[in-house]
């Protein structure tokens, strides 16, 4: 039998029998719809916090804060293995990380001024910030100054030309000298340092989502009750921050003086934000942060490190990697990374509890698919044996109920889907309007994906195909002429 034909004859047989093929739907739409809703939701929730409030593919190691077996390479009951640049080369070396990246926080005080173009007036708070390398984040970064270490001694040719401001003098990139009231020399990003009398670049900064999550949600609810200037703070957003400048004072700030070296005076500029900034907090270039703490803290504050994070090079690795820092390395995973793990574990489980609630569904779909297929068949029993009777084969007969159960298939899952997709938006749209705003609140709640829709429908497919197995090679037994005689 040709494909046309067999065609013809499944789309003859079901307008023939379209109430029990309607309602045969019924329960794979609902389990498909089901399916897809829970799945999607999983998914969106899973990359709500494994992908912005917690990383789990990378692993921030730190020290520990004491280690009572005195073994190897701890410091025993007085201290542990220390973080620095010998420990940064022992991790790149284990199997299974794709990259280390050290992390270095000031040792020393600092404040920062600035505002008034975003809030009316300028404000002084206590500054705390880290460094970390500028590979990890440098795809992240949605400003033109990018995430350097302008800083750094920076070598230049006639391909890698100096930065606005700078001048190339025998290899080497040079600050050009201006005076306070010069506007011209420094161009670009560049602006005249006052007490070095020398363009200078702003130290570039990122901020964690974390912080504008709170400011927004909480900080800027709590000001609005308040009197006075603070209350007409207005709500921020990542595109109105980028580009910010301020001035931050190092060496210096409400809580006193560096133990030695001048305070000084830098401008910073927000270039952008990433999860892997610290929470509370700014975070820079580390050379920035390597060269203030040995001017403000000595030498020894420059060499050793406050954490390093570890990228693995797939999720396969997490365990292996863990366990090699953590036992053979007498090192400490950070408690974030704990709190990834039990997150990740717990929507998991919630998502298989569902989804398998919804395969449930569709199990009960195909028993009453095959019941209903067993059903036709009896009424069909004098068809069926013409057919035979005709010279249709048993493979024709059998090919003839599978059709007509790929057609289902196809129909429940295609309603289902779209059902799923049109629940997700209602969803959405209550969850928008309803819930107030709150730290890390997602514009949605689902992350559909196409595999997700093609899945879905194939899962119907494969659940009408079991429920009409039975039933085709029932149908394909049938001897002509009992049936033709109703016998």
């Amino acid at each position: 039998m040709s494909p046309n034909k067999l065609t013809r004859l499944v789309v003859q047989s079901i307008a023939r029998n379209m109430r029990g093929f309607l309602f045969s739907s019924i329960g794979i739409v609902v389990g498909i719809a089901t399916l897809l809703f829970f799945t999607s939701l999983g998914s969106g929730i899973k990359h709500v916090v494994l992908e912005r409030i917690f990383v789990v593919r990378l692993l921030e190691v730190e020290k520990k804060s004491y280690d009572l077996g005195g073994g190897m390479r701890s410091g025993g009951l007085f201290g542990s293995k220390s973080l620095d640049d010998r420990t940064v080369e022992e991790l790149k070396q284990l199997a299974g990380v794709k990259d280390v990246y050290p992390k270095m926080k000031f040792t020393f005080p600092a404040s920062a001024r600035g505002g008034k173009r975003l809030l009316g007036q300028d404000m002084t708070a206590e500054l705390i910030a880290d460094g970390i390398p500028s590979e990890l984040v440098r795809d992240e970064v949605r400003s033109d100054l990018g995430f350097e270490d302008w800083g750094a001694e920076l070598s230049c040719a006639a391909e890698t030309p100096c930065p606005d401001g700078f001048s190339c003098e025998a290899a080497i990139c040079q600050p050009k000298a201006c005076t306070g009231a010069d506007s011209t020399t420094c161009t670009g990003f560049s602006y005249c340092h006052a007490t070095r009398n020398a363009c200078a670049l702003p130290i570039p900064v990122l901020i964690n989502p974390t912080l504008l999550e709170v400011y927004n949600s909480s900080v800027h609810t709590a000001l609005g009750g308040s009197r006075g200037a603070m209350s007409r703070m207005p709500r921020l957003s990542e595109d109105m921050l980028v580009g910010f400048e301020f001035d931050a004072v190092f060496g210096e700030s409400f809580l006193g003086r560096a133990a030695q070296g001048e305070s000084t005076r830098e401008r910073m500029r927000l270039v952008g934000f990433s999860d892997k900034a610290m929470n509370l907090g700014v975070t820079v270039p580390i050379g920035y942060v390597k060269r203030l703490n040995a001017r403000f803290s000595g030498e020894r504050a420059a060499e050793e490190y406050h954490s390093i994070v570890v990228e693995t090079s797939s999720n396969d690795a997490i365990a292996h990697v863990a366990y090699a820092v953590t036992e053979q390395m007498g090192l400490s995973l950070s408690e974030r990374h704990g709190q990834a793990q039990r997150a990740g574990l717990l929507i998991m489980l919630i998502t298989m509890v569902f989804n398998l609630i919804a395969l449930i569904i569709l199990a009960i779909s195909a028993i009453n698919i095959m019941h209903t297929f067993l059903m036709m068949i009896i009424e069909r029993r004098r068809e069926l044996g013409l057919m035979r009777a005709l010279g249709a084969t048993r493979s024709h007969v059998r090919w003839l109920v599978l059709g007509e159960a790929s057609v289902l298939g196809l129909f429940g899952g295609s309603t289902g889907a779209l059902l799923g997709y049109l629940t997700t938006r209602a969803v959405d749209a209550v969850f928008n309007h309803y819930v107030a705003q709150f730290p890390f609140k997602p514009d949605s709640l689902f992350l559909l994906e196409a595999w997700m829709l093609l899945a879905s429908i194939g899962v119907a497919l494969l659940f009408c195909w079991i429920g009409a197995l039975l039933p085709a090679f029932r149908a394909s037994r049938v001897e002509p002429a009992s049936a033709i005689s109703g016998r």
